[in-house]
């Protein structure tokens, strides 16, 4: 593994700072407040060098039980822990509580360091040691490599040089996928240069003059430096400690937890679902509404807990939760956390992101856990399916579902491939719709159809617009509108007649009586030619004919306003006449339209408007020309 970061755990005065210098050389505790009071409160950052060339990060994280929020801060990107036991003190509280800490965020790779070994006697290191494995035979670290060290004298600390080595030979490449993500965990200003934050960088590249956003806030802030171990470099990769220098921003706009990213669609959020292992020594278990410390990244916001699926989740045990936060915060699927306890302050539990933009839903709901185990099990196409069948807005596009799940385009775009091919996913201009989600989109729209069905037995279908009306509130926009009844078109699941919708199985059947009136309103029509007529005049050939007539409209009968009609033949023969004599002449007056209908002034203007409305012809001032609709 090329880029690696190296975290210090243990409990205070155990010699995690003094490790830190003996390995790089680098004093960490640089702060007056840490010199006077000989512990790290803040972060400490170095770097050395391995004897095959590598360079390491190295974070050195505080001790003191009080100072474990900045202690969690530093350990997103870490790859390894080396865990600082005094060889005179053994185990200690606070190192317990980093091992359950470490843990519980998903560290793996561990060296115990024993430290000031030069400082007692080999009967009492014997008995410290022994005491060590014992009390790490049910953990993680059983297997754990002890090596002993003393950083005045400098026993041990090549061979510990050595055994990091080994470990980053083994360390797979960290994926370097997905939009750049920063976590800052330290901010200041320098002369002359301005604005400069630090952290690991989770995911992607970032490059010289690459243009990021600062979360919460989604500010726009320039790269304008990039340092990794104190020196320039063009880029920072996955998995680099590095420092930026921003512009457009001063520093005391940032504080430590806000977050850097390339995605422009990254959304806070007030509540998170989440898996979480409640410790075992957590015997309240966790329950409904309990206050509890979210440490993620390099942030700590207070939160409720609303255990899901069951009453409270006990100690030792694991369950679901959803955290109500009291600030927003910025977090991705899969990103690991830390609950403590309010007051007073302890580690109850860990576990990690299953739905970043949560919604409030019911505790005991079937499909809500089904929806959190999917999450959990974290296959790329489930987690693809799930996003878009539960995100606020029915269409997203693989940009989104890129920066959410944190995987690249062209990964997102295989698994797209295979959805679809499969059916699972539907493609259209306006994004991709999950076929789940379309079909309760569907129900929704067929019940909006069957109602108006109901009402206008005699009307093909909606009007579309009316229809567009009606489905605003589940849609972002008319485009996705749009996309979805072509959608409905393509399953099937619709008609489309004369600019209206209806279910695929209906069908306008009359009665006798208002076959009658279709009968004599369209004869009426027909005989009356280019001349408009009434509306009310028709009314009064038949009691039926009102509703008959507007269940004819453009289909046999042609509404030139709210009040006048012709028939649908008239109009159209009003169409070819228009279009053949601008195409002979290349315009066409009002006067030249009534002149080849033979009809009077005020009809004629009543139809060449029509004509302008529908798109078959254009007005240019005193004259008409062919519209978009028989310009072909």
């Amino acid at each position: 593994m090329t880029n690696i970061v190296i975290g210090t755990a243990g409990h205070i005065d155990h010699g995690k700072t003094t490790l830190i210098k003996a390995l790089s050389g680098i004093e960490t505790d640089t702060t007056k407040e840490e010199k006077k009071r000989g512990m790290s409160i803040n972060l400490g950052f170095a770097y050395m060098k391995l004897p095959n060339g590598l360079n390491v990060g190295l974070v050195d994280v505080p001790g003191h039980e009080k100072f474990i929020k900045n202690m969690v801060a530093g350990l997103p990107g870490v790859n390894m822990i080396l865990l600082v036991i005094d060889a005179a003190e053994g185990i200690m509280p606070q190192t317990k509580e980093h091992m359950d800490i470490l843990t519980l965020l998903g560290v793996e790779n561990f060296i115990i360091v024993l430290s000031k070994a030069d400082t007692v006697d080999a009967d009492l290191k014997e008995l410290v040691i022994e005491d060590i494995k014992e009390q790490l035979q049910e953990t993680k670290l059983k297997d754990a490599p002890i090596i002993e060290t003393d950083s005045v004298t400098g026993t041990g600390i090549e061979e510990l040089k050595m055994k990091i080595q080994e470990f980053a030979t083994t360390l797979p490449e960290r994926k370097n996928s997905g939009q750049p993500r920063l976590n800052i965990d330290r901010i200041f200003s320098v002369k002359g240069f301005g604005t400069v934050v630090t952290g690991t960088l989770l995911d992607g590249t970032i490059k010289l003059g690459d243009e990021l956003y600062l979360y919460p806030g989604k500010k726009k802030v320039r790269v304008r430096n990039i340092q990794v171990h104190e020196k320039d470099v063009e880029q920072a990769t996955s998995g680099q400690r590095t420092a930026l220098n921003l512009a457009n921003v001063k520093s005391e706009e940032i504080e430590r937890g806000y977050v850097l990213s390339a995605g422009e669609n990254l959304e806070s959020t007030w509540m998170i679902d989440v898996k979480v292992t409640s410790l075992p020594e957590n015997i309240t278990g966790i329950g409904l509404w309990d206050r509890v410390r979210f440490l993620i990244g390099t942030r700590e916001v207070m939160a409720r807990t609303v255990p899901i699926g069951q009453e409270l989740i006990n100690a030792g045990e694991e369950g679901f939760l959803q955290l109500r936060l009291e600030e927003e915060v910025l977090v991705k699927e899969k990103d690991r956390f830390i609950l403590r306890s309010y007051s007073p302050m302890y580690t109850i539990a860990g576990g990690e992101v299953l739905d970043a933009q949560a919604s409030k839903h019911k505790r005991f709901q079937e499909q809500v856990m089904e929806s959190l185990k999917a999450k959990e099990a974290g296959s790329l196409d489930e987690l693809v399916l799930d996003f878009l069948f539960n995100k606020k807005t029915p269409f997203a596009k693989p940009k989104e579902l890129s920066e959410y799940l944190g995987n690249s385009i062209e990964e997102i775009n295989e698994i797209i491939a295979v959805l679809v091919e499969e059916n699972k996913l539907f493609e259209t201009t306006n994004g991709l719709l999950e076929q789940k989600r379309f079909g309760k989109l569907a129900q929704v729209s067929t019940e909006i159809l069957q109602a108006y069905h109901k009402k206008y037995r005699l009307r093909s279908g909606i009007p579309i617009e009316e229809y567009r009306s009606q489905m605003r509130t589940t849609f972002s926009s008319d485009k996705e509108i749009a996309s979805f009844i072509e959608l409905l078109l393509r399953n099937n699941q619709v008609n489309e007649v004369n600019k209206t919708l209806a279910t695929s199985d209906f069908e306008v059947k009359m009665n006798k009586y208002q076959l009658d009136a279709k009968n004599k309103i369209e004869m009426t029509l027909r005989k009356n030619g280019f001349m408009p007529v009434v509306k009310e005049e028709l009314y009064s050939l038949e009691k039926n004919a009102e509703e008959v007539l507007e269940a004819l409209a453009n289909q046999s009968v042609m509404f030139l306003n709210h009040e006048e009609v012709i028939s649908m033949e008239n109009y159209q023969k009003a169409i070819d006449l228009t279009k053949n004599f601008i195409k002979e002449n290349g315009k066409m007056t009002l006067g030249e339209f009534r002149d080849i209908s033979n009809s009077s002034r005020r009809a004629s203007m009543l139809i060449l408007e029509s004509l302008d409305k529908e798109g078959y012809t254009k007005r240019v001032e005193n004259y008409r020309v062919l519209g978009e609709k028989l310009n072909d």
